[in-house]
């Protein structure tokens, strides 16, 4: 019983806004593969490792000078090279990718408001294609009452075939607008159910809530702090570099036959000397990688700073101009509208006159819906900037 009511439940309503914005960050195949790419950073912090690895030789056989046979004494000389690790170059290579990591993981976060936004997006444009609906099914229900009232004046003979026949064309303008809607909303649900992961038949919500802009720090955006974590990373390669141009100590064993029947051992250590090169070419490229990358770092930021000002300046104007439609434009053509109809049945005006009114008053139903949609838009902007819903 409990599972059919969920069930009923679950038919009845349709998603809301935060589950699709859950459903498809959670989901999406493009945050997947960025989050599997992040657990190869782990990969990357172990490879100082192979610094470490060890040199083995062998030498075998004889000269034609030794009377000794090869079968007799087959291995002539045995060494083992062994690195040290006097410089703490296990500590910069973590660092390195450390900071890389963090500048990954902020990437994924810039991708996963940039599908907030997307998903913000395709939620309300079904929203605004419904209201575009309701428009067209009060449109071709006020055509339908018109074109009744109309033809009993055509039987009756107070009105030409004329007058008719444009109440009729007017019919199937509506007729053709309201079809046109349905495939409009049926296209933008499944634009969401792509982007959601599964099918969305229907959404809760309504296209007049417009939720507030919250105020945005540009210091803490995530395309800000990569660039921050990809400078720290740049330096820090560059910490590495110096290291590696310091003489690098190795200690070597060696086994070296000296007679017929005995070996001697004997201890080596030996360093290499960058009298050449010194890891400058490298060194050279990463500074110049650190001050470009402090340069976009500030155009970003700029960028981020400007955006949200305009969005906000926009966002707040169009809600302004809304709240103007919506508390008298729109009611005074109802009103008009209202007026016209009665009007029309009492013949004092034409149909055409009529024609003209409902034009106007549906013309602002649709302009009001645009505006609204065009705030959502920015709203959307927003979110893939970074804001908070």
């Amino acid at each position: 019983m409990i599972l059919l009511l969920l069930l009923v439940l679950g038919l009845s309503y349709g998603m809301d806004l935060k589950t699709a914005i859950d459903k498809a960050v959670s989901s999406h195949p493009s945050i997947r593969a960025l989050e599997e790419e992040l657990k190869g950073f782990e990969g990357r912090s172990i490879t100082y490792r192979s610094y470490l690895n060890p040199t083995v030789g062998v030498e075998v056989g004889n000269f034609g000078t030794s009377k000794d046979g090869v079968s007799s004494n087959p291995v002539y000389r045995v060494s083992y090279s062994q690195p040290l690790l006097i410089y703490p170059i296990g500590k910069l290579s973590k660092e390195v990718v450390r900071y890389e990591t963090e500048a990954f993981k902020e990437r994924i976060s810039q991708e996963k408001n940039t599908l907030r936004g997307e998903v913000y997006s395709a939620f309300y444009s079904v929203l605004y294609r419904k209201e575009l609906l309701n428009i067209a099914q009060e449109n071709y229900r006020i055509s339908q009452d018109l074109y009744k009232f109309t033809k009993k004046l055509f039987e009756l003979g107070e009105i030409t075939k004329l007058e008719l026949f444009r109440v009729e064309r007017e019919l199937d303008l509506a007729k053709t607008e309201l079809e046109l809607a349905n495939t409009d909303l049926r296209n933008a649900l499944q634009r969401l159910s792509f982007l959601v992961g599964e099918e969305v038949r229907d959404v809760e919500g309504s296209l007049q809530d417009l939720p507030p802009m919250k105020e945005i720090n540009p210091e803490n955006l995530p395309q800000v702090k990569q660039y921050e974590y990809m400078i720290r990373s740049a330096k820090a390669n560059i910490d590495l570099e110096k290291t590696l141009a310091k003489p690098q100590v190795s200690v070597e064993a060696i086994g070296e036959k000296v007679s017929q029947h005995e070996y001697g051992a004997r201890v080596a250590l030996s360093a290499t000397l960058p009298l050449f090169y010194k890891r400058e070419g490298e060194i050279i490229q990463l500074s110049a990688r650190v001050r470009s990358l402090e340069s976009y770092r500030s155009l970003e930021l700029k960028r981020a700073k400007s955006e949200y000002e305009r969005l906000l300046s926009r966002y707040e104007a169009l809600k302004r101009e809304i709240n103007n439609v919506e508390s008298f434009m729109i009611p005074k053509l109802r009103e008009e509208l209202s007026l016209a109809l009665k009007s029309y049945r009492l013949r004092t005006i034409t149909s055409l006159e009529l024609s003209d009114t409902k034009r106007r008053y549906l013309q602002l139903l649709r302009y009001r819906a645009d505006l609204l949609m065009q705030a959502h838009e920015e709203y959307a902007r927003y979110l893939s900037l970074g804001g908070e819903l």
